[in-house]
């Protein structure tokens, strides 16, 4: 399970900050004045990566725990990343935009990203348990 996790967390790392990096390049990354209300504070780079840690450990035991049930390594990850993401795209977008009556437009076009993001993450996930050893 060592392996797996010294695998698993720089590669979801990395996946992540690679994902920001490629929006924000094709300037897709989120708006973040029309994502609110309120005055914008931009959070520090280290809040950022704080997040980014506890998602990776998250969705590495989340994977752990799915992987017990057995299955094919790929589909266990697929099932993973998929799960993580209906808590952070739908129920997200609707609890933010039923709450706070904010557009639904930008909020919903990100959840659409992360659809793309958490689904890699699986597939991360699943070759980081095979190069790992990890059995099912």
């Amino acid at each position: 399970m060592k392996r797996f996790l010294a695998f698993s967390v720089p590669l979801l790392l990395l996946a992540m900050a690679l994902d920001r990096f490629a929006l924000e390049a094709v300037g897709r990354a989120p708006d973040p004045s029309v994502l609110s209300h309120a005055e914008i504070l931009k959070l520090p780079g280290w809040v950022m990566l704080a997040t980014w840690v506890l998602e990776a450990v998250a969705l590495s035991a989340l994977y752990l725990l799915i992987q017990g049930r057995g299955g094919a390594r790929w589909l266990n990850g697929l099932l993973t990343g998929w799960i993580a993401w209906i808590f952070r795209g739908p129920l997200l977008v609707v609890t933010v935009v039923g709450m706070a009556g904010l557009p639904q437009g930008p909020w919903w076009a990100m959840a659409l990203s992360w659809l793309v993001l958490y689904t890699f993450c699986g597939l991360i996930l699943g070759g980081a348990a095979a190069a790992a050893g990890l059995q099912p």
